[in-house]
């Protein structure tokens, strides 16, 4: 199996290409730093003995995505993608600068989209993969704060859940974290009313379950109970609620 990483030089990215090189996986890993990714498929070759190959790519703008991953796209064939990456901004309260919002779009939403674009195609053609998408609790209602991070993650929810009834049949399978709070760069000192999991936690339970027809699953698990309760809020109530 080769499985497609992007994100992989830190947090759930990394985590998760260890996770798979570890039960034998060839990894093909993206990200924007050249350096770290290259030092990260180094680390996999010289532990696991798997094929590892890195490529450097950008996701904003995701408009120049595709020229990037044609490397990618004319090598080996992918059998997995998974989408661990990401961007937010403190200062995200629907009042940032239109290029701050296009970047945020285009690295939660856009570049996903585009990079799903190219590969499945092949993927639908041979009748087997998976396609793994990483969202957020961000998501689940709307307020003041990760304003357009939230709703780009909402969007993401819908991309996969139209991916999922678009591949119904072919054979690929489609699966979705929604993420409670990760313990990465992004937490990174955030007062959390819950514990953070790990990237470790996270990219082994994704690992042990590529490839199952599964649908949307929250990670950790209780972030289930968490968002039914936040979706039965009277809006009264939430609008005064500060998280």
């Amino acid at each position: 199996m080769r499985t497609l990483i992007f994100g992989a030089s830190a947090g759930i990215g990394r985590a998760l290409a260890r996770s798979l090189a570890a039960r034998g996986h060839d990894v093909v890993l993206i990200a924007r730093d050249a350096s770290d990714v290259a030092a990260e498929a180094a680390h996999l070759r010289a532990v696991y003995g798997v094929d590892a190959v890195s490529f450097a790519a950008d996701a904003v703008p995701a408009a120049a995505l595709a020229q990037a991953l044609l490397p990618v796209l004319n090598g080996p064939a992918i059998d997995n993608i998974a989408f661990p990456l990401g961007m937010a901004e403190r200062a995200d309260d629907a009042m940032l600068d239109p290029a701050r919002i296009a970047a945020l779009v285009d690295a939660n939403l856009t570049s996903v989209m585009i990079a799903t674009s190219l590969f499945l195609p092949q993927m639908m053609a041979r009748g087997g993969g998976s396609i793994v998408g990483f969202g957020s609790v961000a998501a689940l209602r709307g307020r003041g704060s990760n304003v357009a991070y939230a709703a780009a993650k909402r969007g993401l929810e819908s991309f996969f859940e139209s991916l999922r009834h678009r591949t119904t049949g072919s054979g690929v399978t489609v699966q979705f974290y929604r993420l409670g709070y990760v313990a990465t760069q992004m937490s990174f000192g955030l007062p959390l009313p819950f514990p953070a999991a790990t990237p470790q936690r996270v990219a082994a339970h994704v690992a042990s379950r590529l490839g199952r027809d599964q649908g949307l699953l929250h990670l950790p698990r209780f972030w289930w109970l968490v968002g039914m309760g936040l979706r039965l809020v009277p809006w009264a109530l939430y609008r005064r609620m500060k998280f």
